[in-house]
């Protein structure tokens, strides 16, 4: 039997591994007939997982292949572009900024980590070199993955906490929600999101699975390996369980709620009350800002409740209907994290100015007196006339000056 091991597998799996496969197959030894097809490899053939080849798999296979790479360059260069927004001397002094930035980056590694798996979507026929090295990594990926996830949901729930003390308590709002604070609460979100995933290596690992397949046109019997990402053992179904049950809960259902509390909250204040002179143009732009991020996470990532909450009852494979929502929550939180750019543009009069200064910018980079020009546009209130007593118009040139000594009161308000 260990030498039949051999012949078909060449070695590349555990002996009892292969052992189960053939035993399971015990009309492979019975049936005097059977034999096993010519070595024409040198190395054991390869195949996908048989959820490659199910209703559900087709479903995710469909959205990998057509869906993602749109949302990958959309997210690229959506976030790109918030970065480079959020460097502009408009959002200096506010300490939410450097909360969107790390958001940001979070939301390209989370987006972009799908790769992997558009390009073996792509692959129909399993590749010896590539399927190995897509599900030996894959237990990796789907880790930074899943902490870049947590990080970003973080993040905006830290976002919009801040803007409620921003809005319901200015003054201790200036006093705690500082630079400093804001790196330090990004370190621990960071290592706290670290250690929680870091369970999933703990648990799962990429397990490669011994099969016999009978080919009927040759009549002879060939192994084959298809790889799949399970439990390290059956004992840890439990911890399994706990795990997903702590991703439900400090992940999404706390967070949703406390987002959800907290934008009625700043909608009300910012709807129904004057703010005054003390807030700022650009904090005014940030609490939109935050408002829009806020809603959009919670309309889009909602709905995993329901299925994560099915994982954590039931560990065990779930009807087609539950496997196909699970995909398409995937696919929502890919599209939560793309979108915020495009949120921010329709939803801020003021980020569409800069975006649009910023990018004629980038533009005329040759004249370098332009781009600067377009820079200081970026960073004002997006007015190219002013009322004035006599109602002229106001030229470029006071145009940057009002634009300067307008930002320095806002800055001077904070």
């Amino acid at each position: 039997m260990i030498r039949l091991c051999h012949q078909l597998f060449f070695k590349e799996i555990q002996t009892e591994n292969c052992l189960n496969s053939i035993l399971n197959r015990m009309d492979f030894l019975a049936n005097g007939s059977g034999r096993i097809c010519p070595g024409d490899h040198p190395v054991a053939r390869i195949d996908h997982n048989p959820n490659f080849y199910s209703d559900c798999g087709s479903v995710e296979i469909m959205t990998q292949k057509y869906a993602v790479p749109p949302l990958i360059l959309f997210c690229i260069i959506g976030n790109l572009l918030n970065l480079m927004i959020y460097r502009l001397s408009y959002f200096d002094g506010s300490s939410s900024v450097h909360f969107l930035r790390a958001k940001a980056i979070a939301n390209s590694i989370f987006v972009v980590s799908r790769l992997f798996e558009v390009i073996h979507a792509w692959s129909t026929v399993a590749s010896p070199f590539w399927e190995p090295l897509f599900w030996n990594t894959r237990a990796y990926i789907v880790t930074i993955s899943n902490i870049s996830g947590t990080l970003s949901t973080w993040l905006t729930l830290m976002v919009t906490v801040e803007t409620v003390l921003c809005v319901m308590v200015p003054f201790i709002f200036r006093q705690y929600c500082t630079k400093k604070m804001t790196f330090t609460v990004l370190v621990i979100a960071t290592a706290i999101a670290s250690i929680l995933h870091s369970l999933f290596l703990f648990i799962r690992t990429s397990v490669p699975i011994a099969n016999l397949s009978y080919d009927g046109q040759s009549e002879c019997y060939y192994g084959y390996i298809y790889y799949s990402l399970d439990l390290r053992s059956q004992s840890y179904l439990t911890l399994w369980k706990i795990y997903v049950i702590a991703q439900m809960a400090l992940v999404i259902v706390i967070p949703t709620v406390a987002m959800l509390v907290c934008t009625v909250i700043i909608v009300k204040q910012f709807t129904f009350k004057d703010l005054g002179d003390a807030f700022s143009q650009r904090r005014k732009c940030v609490i939109r800002l935050t408002v829009a991020t806020t809603m959009s996470h919670l309309l889009l990532e909602g709905p995993a409740t329901l299925t994560h909450a099915a994982a954590a009852i039931d560990g065990s494979e779930h009807p087609h209907m539950w496997c196909v929502l699970t995909h398409m929550n995937n696919f929502l939180s890919l599209l939560n994290a793309t979108i915020p750019f495009f949120v921010f543009f329709v939803c801020s009069e003021q980020f569409r100015h800069m975006t649009q200064m910023y990018v004629m910018a980038i533009l005329h980079w040759k004249d370098k007196s332009q781009k600067h020009a377009y820079l200081l546009q970026a960073g004002m209130r997006p007015r190219a006339f002013r009322s004035t007593g006599t109602g002229t118009e106001v030229t470029m040139a006071e145009t940057h000056l009002l634009s300067k000594v307008s930002h320095v009161n806002s800055m001077s308000s904070v």
